[in-house]
């Protein structure tokens, strides 16, 4: 059939058919070589198979479609088939010439492109959803992550840090001092007579009040301040950039927070009482040498020397063991009547720092008459 028409005819019709194909294929994704003389296998032969995947389906042509049916056998893929597709009558037909045997053979590796491309396609939008979801697991993780290392260095029962914590950040801020030579201070607190609360009314009582204690410290110490449950009934506060005159002031405002808080149980005997406990306070300033375990060391003296003097007070920790003596000179100077809210204030600290000194030196005097 092909040598009926002449060469020169084959060549125009290239020109004219398959070439323009060939140029406007890599810009346009729906083209294809147009073949008048295809007739469908199915209709053709009268083929009934309806599993066929050339069945019914104008697209494709049984030439090129993987595992149709024909001579009453089910044909594997294009490359398999191909040389025997080529001796078929549908196939003869459907390319009386040069010019329809080369288009279709465009046709199916334009069909093969297309494939490939939807299969890369729907793998990059599977690539694309599979890091979504990585990316949403491990936000997820380090928000798990952030919440367990919460949980790790937090008091359950307080709210506060717990004492393991502490010892990381007294380390880092004792450094600190040290490198920028700024003032750090530390305070021990124990709540007094905490031992007749469990004793009477249970420890289940007793960690009400351990509680009541931890939001106290969370509302009245400064942003800056550090606040700890240090173990049982004792708590411990890392107060960065502040010297103990500043340090005594945070001190009496945690102590009297607390003071003013009513505690209620109803006895065995039915009777609601109503009550109050006291704080007794330690801090200590850094000094350039220490580490941070003398450091707590010295605030749990002066808390301690506190409890000896009465509870319910404030101590400084003095090297020269005149501790009680420049604490009483201090609250009887009628130079620290301050409000608490300028405790921020750096005006206020240098005129705190001032009251003090003048009230250990008017104490020293006393002292040595």
């Amino acid at each position: 059939m092909t040598g009926r028409i002449s060469a020169e005819a084959i060549r125009k019709r290239i020109q004219q058919e398959i070439i323009p194909v060939l140029y406007q294929a890599p810009c346009q994704d729906e083209i294809k070589f147009h073949n008048p003389h295809v007739v469908p296998c199915w209709i053709r032969k009268e083929c009934e198979r309806t599993d066929c995947p050339a069945y019914e389906n104008m697209e494709v042509r049984c030439w090129y479609a993987a595992g149709t049916f024909c001579c009453g056998a089910v044909q594997g893929t294009f490359a398999e088939k191909y040389g025997n597709c080529r001796k078929c009558v549908v196939f003869q037909e459907a390319c009386p010439t040069l010019v329809e045997e080369v288009g279709e053979a465009l046709n199916h590796m334009f069909s093969v492109l297309d494939k490939e491309k939807q299969t890369n396609l729907k793998q990059m939008q599977r690539i694309e959803y599979l890091n979504k979801e990585l990316l949403s697991s491990l936000e997820n993780l380090d928000t798990r992550n952030r919440e367990i290392q919460e949980l790790v260095i937090t008091d359950k029962l307080t709210g506060l840090y717990n004492r393991q914590y502490l010892s990381t950040i007294l380390e880092d801020e004792v450094n600190r001092s040290q490198r920028v030579k700024n003032p750090l201070t530390v305070m021990m607190i124990d709540v007094d007579d905490f031992k007749q609360v469990n004793d009477l009314y249970g420890h289940t009582y007793g960690d009400r009040v351990l509680s009541c204690l931890g939001r106290v410290l969370r509302d009245v110490v400064r942003k800056s301040d550090r606040p700890f449950r240090y173990g049982g009934e004792e708590f411990f506060v890392v107060l960065p950039d502040t010297d103990p005159s500043v340090a005594w002031i945070v001190a009496e405002r945690v102590r009297k927070a607390f003071e003013k808080e009513r505690f209620s149980i109803k006895t065995k005997d039915g009777i609601q009482k109503s009550f109050s406990l006291t704080l007794s306070i330690g801090f200590a300033g850094y000094v350039h040498g220490l580490n941070a375990g003398a450091l707590i060391k010295r605030a749990d003296e002066a808390m301690y020397q506190a409890k000896s003097e009465g509870k319910n007070r404030s101590i400084r920790y003095m090297v020269d063991g005149t501790v009680s003596l420049i604490q009483k000179a201090a609250m009887r100077s009628s130079f620290l009547f301050l409000l608490p809210s300028v405790v921020h204030s750096s005006q206020y600290v240098l005129q705190i720092n001032t009251c003090f000194r003048l009230a250990i030196k008017c104490s020293i005097q006393a002292h040595m008459r």
